[in-house]
Formats: structure tokens, sequence, C-alpha cells
């Protein structure tokens, strides 16, 4: 997901309030003008997820990111995105852009495998909210423990991971109760918390214009 600072259209403008010595500058005036832009642009988002969200990792947070227009290359266009990518980093799991998707659209999150898996109230969740990898480890692979189903003998229980405990819940399980400790649904809805494309574009609207006039003046007038 990307918003691509583009300010062409404001360029004529600009031109004619230089003289032609002064438009040798224009080209630092945009690039600054762009990148000022979208830094704000990429702040702004930044904060929309960390209010937003409940408890999101700072890696979540930071991958909204900016890659900015650069004068000795010419390049006069800003780039504002969120990560695909883990990078070098192995094993991490959804991408930010995988993760954010739902989130940014309104939409279903679809598993990755065969089911998508949510916390119930007896879930242990670490610091952010999240299930760990370890549990989720344990929930299927740890068979004398936990088991995927619905219990026999509970009409109204539903679909998930059921954990045996209690006495002897372990070896000989006589006398074990149970608990349900995630449920797994073949997709999540998710409710739209993020607008990516509205705070972004919006920062550029009100940004680009004064951020142009302002290093006109910085630049030309210094």
């Amino acid at each position: 997901m990307t918003v691509k600072i583009n300010i062409q259209s404001n360029i004529k403008e600009v031109e004619r309030k230089l003289s032609r010595i002064e438009k040798k500058f224009l080209p630092e005036i945009i690039v600054d003008s762009v990148n000022e832009t979208g830094v704000r642009a990429t702040n702004a988002m930044r904060t929309q997820i960390a209010k937003n969200l409940d408890r999101p990792l700072a890696s979540t947070i930071k991958s909204v990111m900016f890659f900015p227009a650069k004068l000795s290359r010419r390049e006069f266009n800003g780039l504002v995105f969120i990560k695909n990518s883990w990078g070098k980093a192995a094993n991490k799991g959804r991408t930010p852009a995988e993760f954010l998707k739902p989130l940014l659209e309104g939409t279903k999150k679809q598993p990755r495998k065969e089911y998508v898996i949510t916390p119930t109230a007896n879930t242990k969740l670490n610091k952010f909210g999240n299930i760990t990898a370890g549990n989720r480890a344990k929930y299927f692979n740890d068979n004398e423990k936990y088991f995927i189903g619905k219990p026999k003998g509970f009409p109204s229980a539903t679909f998930g991971v059921w954990e045996r405990y209690g006495r002897q819940s372990k070896g000989d399980t006589s006398g074990y109760r149970i608990r349900k400790v995630a449920n797994l649904v073949k997709s999540q809805q998710f409710r739209k918390q993020l607008d990516f494309f509205k705070t972004v574009g919006g920062v550029v609207r009100n940004t680009i214009n004064k951020s142009l006039d302002k290093n006109m003046k910085r630049i030309l007038y210094k």
C-alpha cells in the first residue's frame, strides 16, 4: 500500500513566481518540500496506528515508511508506504502490510493455514494482547493437555482449542476439567480502523503548498 507524493501540478505555479536565475534553485525547493511533507504524512499514519490499535508492536507502527525524493538523482517524487516484507529477518509471520490490510479495508482476515485463531477469556496473552507462537505450538502439538474440536456432553460448546486442567490433567486424565483457550474460525471479519489514503493524502494536500512557499523563501532569500 503506497501513496506517491507527486507535485507536478504545483510546479507551474511556483515557476511563475521565479526569475530565470531563481529557477535554478527549483529542484532543491521541490525536493525539500516533498521530503518535509512525506515525513509529516508518515508520522501522521504512525500516530493513527498507535492510537487506534490495541497495544500495537513498535515494529507495526514503524512499518509505515517514507522513501524520500533525492536531489542528487533528480528524483522529485516521494513515496509513503507500508512495508510488505521483514527484510533479512526470517520466520516473522505475516508482513505488516498483510497484517494491517483487514484493518485498513474492513475486510475478512483469511487463515494462512486452515484456521484463524482468536483468543477467549481463558487465553494467555502477552503484553501486546497476542497469543504467543509458543502457546500456539502447544495448542496443536501437546495432545495430552489440549484437544481440538467440540467436547462431548457440552451441547452449547463451540469449535476450538480446549485445555484439560485440574487433577491429573495429563497422563491418566480421570477427574480433569476442560476450558476453551482459543477459537478456531475459517475467517475473521474486521471493521475498518485505519485510513491510509485519507490520512496521508490529507497531510499532503494541507502541507505541500505551504512547504513550497516556505522553502522557496528560505532557499532564495537566505
